[in-house]
Formats: C-alpha cells, sequence, structure tokens
C-alpha cells in the first residue's frame, strides 16, 4: 500500500519553475508549480510553512523531511493549478543576509516582517500570466495557517486553507506544549520552578518586545532576546476574530494525533468562527490516526513526519477547491 500511495506522488505533468522575489528587506526564494501549458489562465495557491527554518518543501534539512508542502502543491498542480512555496526569512539559506547583531536580529524576524514577505509573495504570484488573479487560494500548515488568517480579510482570496493551524493564541498553546513537558518530570522543586519561570516568560514576552531574563536553561533559548519580537506578535494575535473577518471559503484539516496542534481546541474553533459569519461556507476536516504533518501514525509515540501525506488530505483538498475555487 505504502509503495502504491509513494508512486501516486510521481508528478511527471508538472512544470517546475524557481522564482525570486523582493521581500521586506531581502530577497527570497521560491518555486513555482504549474499544470501543462495549455494558453490558459489557472487558478493559483501559495502555501506557507510551519514555525522556525522550515523550508518550501515543508523541510529543515537535513534531519526533518517531511516534503509535505511539495507534495501537496504537486498534487495541486496537476489539479489545474499553479502553486507558490517560498524559502521563508529563517530559512538557512539567506544566513548571509541575516542582520549580526542581536539587537537588529530581533525585529528582522518579527511577525510583521514574516506577513509582509507573505503579501509580497501572494502580490507576485499574482504577477504570474498564468494566474487567473479572481481565483486566489491563500493556505497554511502550523505557523503558515497563523499568517493565513493574519492575513486573509485584507488580501482577500477566493479561498483559504488552514492546515493543522492555531486555533487559539499562540501563548496559550506554546504553554500547553511545554507542560506536556514539564509534568512528567520527577523532581517537584524544578517543576515548579519551570512552571512559575515559564509563566513569567509569556506574561514577559506578551507585554514586551524584550524577554525575561533569569529563566531555567531549558527555557532560556526559547524566551532568548533574537526570539522578542516574533514572541511579542504570536501571544497578541486572536485568530477567532481574524477569521470571523474574512468573508471567503474556509477549509480547515487537523490530524486527530496531532500533538502540537489540537483537533478540538483549536480546529473545531476555527471551524465555527467561520461558520457564526454572514456566509457559512466552511469545512471541517479530522482525519484520523494521523499526526501534524498529515502522515499516518499508528500509536502516540510515532514521529508522524515521514512518508505520504494522508490521501484523505489531498482528496479533501481536490473536492473542497473544485466546488468553492475551480468552478
Amino acid at each position: 500500500m505504502i509503495e502504491l500511495l509513494a508512486a501516486s506522488l510521481i508528478f511527471l505533468d508538472v512544470k517546475s519553475t524557481e522564482v525570486k522575489f523582493q521581500g521586506t528587506g531581502l530577497e527570497l526564494a521560491g518555486v513555482i508549480t504549474s499544470p501543462p501549458e495549455d494558453g490558459k489562465k489557472h487558478p493559483a495557491f501559495l502555501i506557507m510553512p510551519g514555525s522556525g527554518p522550515t523550508d518550501r518543501d515543508g523541510n529543515q534539512l537535513p534531519t526533518y523531511k517531511t516534503d509535505l508542502l511539495k507534495e501537496i502543491g504537486n498534487t495541486l498542480s496537476e489539479a489545474g493549478f499553479v502553486v507558490m512555496r517560498f524559502d521563508k526569512r529563517p530559512v538557512a539559506r539567506y544566513r548571509e543576509l541575516w542582520p549580526k547583531t542581536i539587537a537588529e536580529i530581533s525585529p528582522f524576524f518579527s511577525l510583521e516582517n514574516h506577513l509582509a514577505d507573505v503579501e509580497a509573495a501572494y502580490n507576485f504570484l499574482k504577477t504570474q500570466p498564468n494566474v487567473d488573479t479572481s481565483r486566489m487560494v491563500l493556505a497554511g500548515h502550523s505557523e503558515g495557517g497563523l499568517f493565513t488568517v493574519a492575513l486573509a480579510a485584507k488580501l482577500n482570496p477566493k479561498a483559504i486553507c488552514l492546515l493543522a493551524a492555531p486555533g487559539r493564541g499562540m501563548d496559550v498553546i506554546l504553554r500547553e506544549q511545554l507542560m506536556a513537558q514539564i509534568n512528567p518530570l520527577p523532581d517537584s522543586d524544578v517543576k515548579t520552578q519551570l512552571i512559575n519561570d515559564l509563566d513569567r516568560a509569556i506574561t514577559t514576552s506578551k507585554a514586551s518586545t524584550t524577554p525575561a531574563t533569569g529563566l531555567h536553561p531549558g527555557l532560556a533559548p526559547l524566551f532568548s532576546p533574537s526570539n522578542g519580537h516574533i514572541l511579542n506578535g504570536y501571544f497578541n494575535f486572536d485568530p477567532i476574530p481574524a477569521l470571523k473577518a474574512y468573508k471567503g471559503a474556509v477549509f480547515i484539516a487537523n490530524g486527530e494525533s496531532d500533538v502540537q496542534i489540537n483537533a478540538e481546541r483549536d480546529a473545531k474553533p476555527l471551524y465555527e468562527a467561520a461558520m457564526s459569519r454572514e456566509k457559512k461556507n466552511a469545512k471541517l476536516l479530522l482525519i484520523p490516526n494521523t499526526s501534524h504533518n498529515f502522515k499516518v501514525v499508528g500509536k502516540a509515540t510515532d514521529a508522524g513526519v515521514t512518508g505520504p501525506p494522508q490521501p484523505a488530505l489531498l482528496d479533501g483538498l481536490k473536492e473542497f477547491l473544485k466546488s468553492n475555487v475551480r468552478n
């Protein structure tokens, strides 16, 4: 079965073109995949990766390889979409262009700069001669889903797709993720220190771009001065009112075995927000035995990183887009 699924992900008819466009303060690189040339204009799909130095394919090489976004992009290009993916500013290929001081690094990686880069990519995609600008789709996985919700009302694409996207404040989600690691610790004194420091760090980062100091060594790297601006941006963004302000079609998907973004506490509230709008045009897809990266998992301890994406995700995406964008 796995061999058959893998074979289905060989995309012989997809045209791939390397591109560059101007982001905020640096030139960014990406790739556009297109269906075979037929002289027609096609709907277009921009998809953003998850957090950290995750690249256009959904990978952090050499240790972390999912190819999730690459496989989604090629699948949709075979289905008639022009798809753009790009390496966002934290990807290592830009290392020589990063600022050299902490005072410059933190604002360089701010949420505002990330969002400006996405907007630049979206506008660049609209200039492609084979793109029908009336049928644009903005999409993102994990952190990319946060970017999508934040920009949806402003860019007003025909549809948005939220793949394992946060439905709560990132301060709440981050605390939940870290508490899952802190709670099992056997030393009660260490546990108490970590919890107190974590709450102090989150409160400080929500109020300021200057993180808390004197934290436990286990927390200090996350709440470092270089992360000050992006954490402040994350912690002050609420996806629910942002989604309610968007008027187009919404696709929401989550793995039921996702240990980072919760199907019940994130995906369902996003769906409820979308369905509370005047135009109740939303689709919720919860996929059993599926990880944060939309890979098959058999048990909770499975990494869920390798292998092809769940067919249910690809089929659900294509069905939603056929109904809401292609027609």
